[in-house]
């Protein structure tokens, strides 16, 4: 816990900056591990991380069942979704979201709600001509297939 509160609370900070910059210009490379790389560039002791291994691994769920939680999901935390598929409600009315596929959708966690399972998530945006990092929501138990993984990004 010590480790988050010196690196992701900074971690968070900087890409709620970033998504409010994103408005005007290109943040990183346009891609999801760019905007990664570009948020860890702004916290200066946060460890360099590689594209498949943000740091410590602290969630994984694959499909409906979780595999692994040494932590709760904490803001600043790096969040995986690969191949997911979601499968749900929003108010009455049902959804379905394919997330990942074929490229890995990474982003930093804006907050967690821990009663409804639910991650607020800034990522890259693919889609042309609109902003570049959005803030998405994913709740955690509509997760039919796929796999999510939470990591903790750790001090240098």
């Amino acid at each position: 816990m010590a480790v988050w509160g010196r690196v992701g609370v900074q971690i968070c900070e900087a890409a709620t900056t970033l998504f409010d910059k994103s408005k005007k210009t290109l943040i990183g490379d346009g891609s999801f591990h760019g905007f990664i790389a570009a948020t860890l560039h702004e916290v200066p002791n946060a460890q360099a991380v590689a594209p498949d291994a943000y740091g410590a691994l602290v969630y994984v769920q694959a499909g409906p069942t979780v595999q692994k939680r040494v932590s709760e999901i904490l803001p600043g935390d790096v969040v995986l979704l690969r191949d997911a598929r979601l499968k749900g409600h929003k108010g009455l009315t049902a959804y379905t979201l394919a997330v990942g596929q074929g490229e890995d959708v990474v982003g930093i966690v804006g907050e967690f709600e821990a009663k409804k399972s639910k991650v607020r998530v800034f990522q890259a945006n693919q889609h042309v001509g609109q902003q570049t990092v959005e803030s998405v929501s994913y709740r955690l138990d509509d997760l039919k297939s796929g796999t999510i993984k939470v990591f903790r990004v750790l001090e240098t």
